[in-house]
């Protein structure tokens, strides 16, 4: 009797082990850390190797994938990326020393994201051409496949 017992018990464990988590509602941008990133900072000794980026553990999104160079934002997360669920699309928007008009960019997260708090944002190539300068300001927004907003995080200055 008792090993049918621990049987049973150990057998809940492990489904509930196995249970994936569900898919977040809401999720909070605890913190933004901007700055400038050069591409050998990106680089591995993998891809020394190989020739292809290896992004490891980080989900980086970039204006213009091929360069990666510019200016990033960092958004630290409450979750794990992986909680958001698919579909989901962060919206940036900046006043950059580019243009006085407000630049918008959609990022769509991909399907299969690294375990990570963490989304590297990134005005690369001709959208963020000075290696010196900072956004005067930006928000991000976080959405879901259908536009709900899942979290947003903003400027002081985005609000003046």
């Amino acid at each position: 009797m008792r090993f049918l017992i621990t049987a049973i018990i150990c057998s809940l464990f492990a489904g509930c082990a196995l249970t994936p988590k569900q898919a977040v509602t809401s999720v909070e941008i605890e913190e933004i850390k901007p700055r400038y990133i050069e591409t050998e900072q990106f680089k591995r000794i993998s891809e020394y190797l190989t020739g292809k980026e290896n992004i490891g553990d980080r989900v980086i999104l970039r204006t213009q994938p091929e360069h990666r160079e510019g200016y990033y934002f960092i958004l630290v997360l409450d979750n794990d990326v992986r909680r958001l669920p698919n579909g989901t699309v962060v919206v940036g928007e900046f006043y950059t020393p580019q243009s006085l008009e407000k630049q918008t960019h959609e990022f769509t997260l991909p399907s299969q994201r690294a375990s990570t708090d963490e989304i590297f944002i990134g005005l690369t190539g001709e959208d963020w051409p000075k290696k010196d300068g900072v956004p005067a300001a930006w928000r991000f927004t976080i959405k879901d496949a259908n536009g709900a907003v899942l979290g947003e995080k903003q400027s002081y200055l985005w609000s003046l």
